[in-house]
């Protein structure tokens, strides 16, 4: 049995050492508890420091740890999903090289994903240390729309950081998406999850390269609603009908008392409920061509029994 190990690097230098040292430590317990072979596999998003150099400096020290590196900084979802195939584990843990997740959870996900017999294992946060109250509130309210909003279930505070059975990521990478989100994918899949709790720690060194009050955050937020879901398609059904129901109480107004105000209300109402229905309805076409390009499998197969192949 091989356990891979893929995560991001992006600007780690201060970090980077003491992962690989914590990160060995523990594949090295693994190793004396299950028995398991391992690889370490860095996909570096095109650093501007020197953390290349030293990667590449332990490899000549650990031909364990691997490395892949982007032509320029392509984004961490697609970092991923390339070290996810050049993973050749029968179990795979993706995570980032900030240590704000503890490699020193190998033992026991693995543990889990033996004893309960799943395909994924998430780590769910149930403290964030060092992250300010305005970001807590923010992600747990943004978790709690994808999650409303998503057609499957997903797992809220559980973050990129958790075991991958050889079944799930050779799921995943079917998919020919060119700009995936990765976050959702393993609740997409529909395969058994087992949660384990934990603390997430503060950085171990160096600045986060995501702030939520940027920009980005919010792109990222709606970059994941719209890869899962086609709810935001319907919002201009929900805005025409508002419109309706003011053109409707206008024309009920003019009943009683008619004015010239409340008519150019009610055909101004009618007009913009009429362009949203039509926005609405281009929406659908929308979906069935973004459905289409974005290469995901069209199903999954949980078991097949008597069946010779099913691709």
């Amino acid at each position: 049995m091989l356990v891979s190990v893929v995560l991001t690097n992006l600007n780690e230098e201060q970090t980077v050492k003491e992962f690989i040292n914590r990160c060995v430590a523990s594949l090295n317990k693994v190793k004396d508890e299950f028995g398991f072979d391992s690889e370490i596999i860095f996909v570096d998003d095109r650093s501007k420091d020197a953390s290349p150099e030293i990667i590449r400096e332990e490899i000549e020290k650990d031909k364990r740890i691997r490395l892949l590196q982007m032509t320029r900084q392509m984004g961490r979802d697609i970092c991923f999903f390339a070290g996810l195939r050049a993973s050749k584990g029968d179990v795979v843990f993706i995570m980032d090289s900030d240590l704000q997740d503890p490699p020193e959870m190998f033992s026991q996900l693995i543990r889990v994903w033996r004893d309960r017999q799943v395909d994924v294992v998430n780590t769910h946060m149930v403290r964030r240390h060092g992250e300010t109250l305005y970001k807590r509130i923010m992600l747990k309210i943004s978790y709690r729309i994808l999650a409303k909003s998503f057609p499957f279930k997903y797992s809220i505070d559980c973050g990129n950081f958790k075991l991958l059975s050889r079944r799930a990521v050779d799921e995943i990478v079917r998919s020919k998406e060119v700009d995936p989100y990765f976050r959702p994918y393993t609740d997409w899949l529909g395969f058994k999850q087992a949660y384990v709790p934990f603390e997430r720690s503060p950085r171990f060194a160096g600045e986060t390269h995501f702030s939520l009050g940027s920009t980005r955050s919010y792109l990222e937020f709606f970059r994941a609603w719209t890869h899962f879901s086609y709810f935001p398609l319907h919002l201009p059904f929900f805005m025409g009908t508002l419109f309706l129901l003011g053109a409707v109480a206008s024309v009920v107004s003019m009943i009683s008392d008619f004015t010239q105000t409340a008519a150019m209300l009610s055909v101004v109402c009618l007009g913009f409920s009429a362009l949203f229905y039509i926005v609405w309805l281009f929406g659908f076409y929308l979906r069935q061509v973004h459905t289409a390009t974005r290469n995901r499998p069209g199903y999954i197969v949980n078991e097949a029994v008597n069946i010779e192949s099913h691709y």
